[in-house]
């Protein structure tokens, strides 16, 4: 409230935000996209209340609004290969680079890069890559089940994917972590440049290009945007409640505890919380006191209509050799690929959108030419990277506090999966598989 003084001066009077005491039973889910409501339908299936609270003007409109779609637990690979990080290191204010560093989020990035690069030694990472395979398997099949349960409809396919080498020795190392991850249950197939056409006519025009391919009959796609609003319509019929265009200012702890929620509007009593918010989930636990290694890694996507068109391509693409995914959306392609490690920044490169646009003429290039290119929609999101590559899942020490983030590009593929796992815990249930890889517990 503003008000005068005696001279005409302006002061501002700040009233004390209304306090609602909240049923001591209900959860306060942080973060309506696609892990924060995963989370609250889990929790509403095991017999819970929730309340989930979104800043945004609606639900899944952030990270989960137009990522690449794919769900791929053959993807179970975090990003930091001792290739890929020389990658990155060779972004360094490159930004036409794939991977690129901006130098001014070095000093953000300094302690959890230590940590990043730690794990990038053979055992970590081979570690790390099985754990997330085993829960990406996991969360894949409980995607399939719960839409078959639910009869949804998200622009989804169980087509597979086809990774796509333009060099022998990225195929070649390609296939060998193909072979490792075949004793999870991975399918995959090592195709020809001819086998690579055939499975995907519209790359005929590259095969001279190729040198192989590897076809992994069992992943999926689909829209997350749209799969987060089937999401939001089934926890409302269940009793689950949301309130978009709500900021959370910050969590109140009271001896080790939660004690309330802090928001634009009200503060909100509660003895449970799960802090679902992707990249910002670690400045708003920051202000907890909680340290999580969580930091936003930028990626960019496009997204253009094929409507009407007859080569329209049937298969999800990914170019490995330039960090690119390709993936039929209905009657729309989206392009999606490159890293930023940049903090929160907002900048939208002229160069990412030509990169994009170059990405898709590479492996499409009669698509390309037949595409209206200024209907296009470009959008960015900040993926929530872990130094390990693996979600933090559980309670932290802070009594009541929950956390479901971290899980970096793999957040669609993991989010039914990592929900599973975090109701079970919050729950006091055994989990289906070990979640001692994914605890929270190990970092606060």
């Amino acid at each position: 409230r503003t008000c005068f003084g005696s001279r005409g001066s302006q002061v501002q009077i700040l009233l004390p935000r209304p306090v609602l005491k909240m049923d001591k039973k209900e959860i306060i889910v942080i973060g309506g996209g696609l892990q924060g409501l995963a989370t609250a339908n889990a929790l509403l299936d095991k017999g819970e209340k929730v309340l989930v609270l979104e800043r945004e003007a609606g639900t899944g409109m952030e990270t989960s609004f137009a990522n690449a779609g794919m769900l791929t637990p053959s993807q179970a690979q975090p990003w930091n290969s001792v290739s890929e990080i020389l990658k990155i290191i060779s972004g360094i204010g490159k930004t036409s680079s794939p991977m690129l560093l901006k130098m001014n989020a070095i000093p953000s990035l300094f302690f959890w890069g230590l940590r990043f690069i730690r794990n990038s030694s053979k055992s970590r990472f081979n570690s790390n890559t099985d754990n997330i395979c085993k829960l990406a398997k996991y969360s894949l099949q409980l995607t399939k089940e719960f839409r078959n349960e639910n009869d949804l409809d998200y622009d989804h396919s169980e087509k597979g994917t086809m990774k796509i080498f333009r060099s022998e020795s990225s195929l070649n190392k390609a296939i060998e972590e193909a072979e490792r991850l075949k004793k999870f249950g991975i399918k995959y197939k090592v195709l020809s440049s001819k086998g690579v056409a055939e499975a995907e006519p519209g790359l005929a025009d590259i095969s001279d290009q190729i040198l192989g391919g590897i076809f992994f009959p069992e992943d999926e796609t689909g829209d997350a945007y749209k799969f987060c609003n089937e999401l939001e319509n089934l926890i409302r019929e269940k009793g689950g409640r949301i309130h978009v265009n709500t900021e959370i200012k910050k969590i109140l702890i009271n001896k080790k505890s939660v004690n309330s929620i802090v928001t634009d509007r009200v503060e909100l009593q509660a003895n449970r919380v799960v802090v679902a918010a992707g990249s910002w989930s670690y400045l708003l636990l920051k202000k907890a006191g909680l340290n999580i290694p969580v930091r936003p890694v930028k990626g960019y996507s496009l997204t253009l209509n094929t409507a009407g068109l007859k080569n329209a391509p049937g298969l999800a693409i990914i170019d490995e050799d330039v960090h690119t995914a390709l993936t039929p959306l209905g009657n729309r392609i989206r392009i999606a690929g490159t890293a930023e490690f940049a903090g929160f920044n907002d900048d939208i490169h002229e160069k990412r959108i030509d990169y994009l646009n170059d990405m898709l003429e590479s492996v499409y290039p009669s698509l390309f030419s037949e595409l209206n290119h200024e209907e296009g929609t470009l959008w960015y999101g900040f993926r929530p990277m872990s130094p390990d590559g693996m979600p933090y899942l559980g309670s932290t020490r802070i009594k009541g506090l929950y956390l479901n983030t971290g899980h970096g590009h793999l957040g669609w593929t993991l989010a039914m999966g990592s929900a599973a796992i975090l109701s079970d815990l919050i729950t006091k249930r055994d989990t289906k598989i070990d979640s001692s890889p994914y605890l929270a517990s190990r970092v606060v």
